[in-house]
C-alpha cells in the first residue's frame, strides 16, 4: 500500500490512527482511519485505483449519486460541497481527513461500489488527478473491492493490522 505512512497518535485527543499520503496534481493530501474501541478486525482499508473505482461506482444500482458518479471535473467542482472537501484537505498532516467509507457487495450480480460517507472527498481526489487512494470498507467486502478496483500489487489490510493496539510514540 503505497499511500500508508504508518500509525500515529493524534495530538487533539490521543486517538490512534493510520496515516496516509495521497498525491494529487495540486499537493500531497493526508487521510486517516482511526482505531476504535471495537470492530477493528471487521474494518478494512483497500487502496483503490481511481479510474477503476469510479467505473465500479457508476454501476451502483440505487444510483443515489448517479449524477456525480457520471460527472466530470467540471460538474464535480460546481457542486457547492466541493469546497468543503477542499477545506478539509487544507489542514494537512496535522488534521487528516477520514477515509471514505464504502461497500462492495461480493455477491452482487453486477459488481458495484456504494458510499456510506466520503463522496465529495473522493471526487475532490479524482478532480485533482489522484491515481489511487485508500478507502474503508467491511472486511467482508475487502476481497471483492481489492480484486475489482484495488491498486496493482497491493493487498487490503484490517484496521487492526494498520493501527496496533499500542503506538509506542507519536509520528514525528
Amino acid at each position: 500500500m503505497k499511500s500508508y505512512l504508518g500509525p500515529q497518535a493524534r495530538a487533539l485527543n490521543g486517538q490512534r490512527a493510520a496515516l496516509f499520503r495521497v498525491r494529487t496534481s495540486v499537493a500531497d493530501v493526508y487521510m486517516s482511519v482511526s482505531r476504535s474501541n471495537y470492530g477493528n478486525e471487521e474494518r478494512a482499508v483497500v487502496e483503490v485505483d481511481c479510474a477503476r473505482f469510479l467505473r465500479l461506482w457508476r454501476d451502483e444500482p440505487c444510483g443515489d449519486y448517479a449524477g456525480l458518479a457520471n460527472g466530470n471535473q467540471q460538474t464535480w467542482r460546481a457542486d457547492p460541497r466541493f469546497e468543503l472537501a477542499a477545506e478539509g484537505f487544507s489542514f494537512g498532516e496535522e488534521d487528516p481527513v477520514p477515509l471514505a467509507e464504502v461497500s462492495c457487495p461480493a455477491r452482487a450480480a453486477v459488481p458495484y461500489v456504494a458510499f456510506t460517507d466520503g463522496v465529495m472527498r473522493t471526487l475532490w481526489l479524482a478532480a485533482y488527478e489522484a491515481r489511487s487512494f485508500p478507502v474503508e470498507c467491511a472486511v467482508n467486502d475487502a476481497e471483492a473491492l481489492q480484486r475489482l478496483a484495488g491498486t496493482a500489487g497491493s493487498r487490503w489490510f484490517s484496521v487492526a493490522e494498520l493501527v496496533p493496539p499500542q503506538v509506542a510514540r507519536a509520528r514525528e
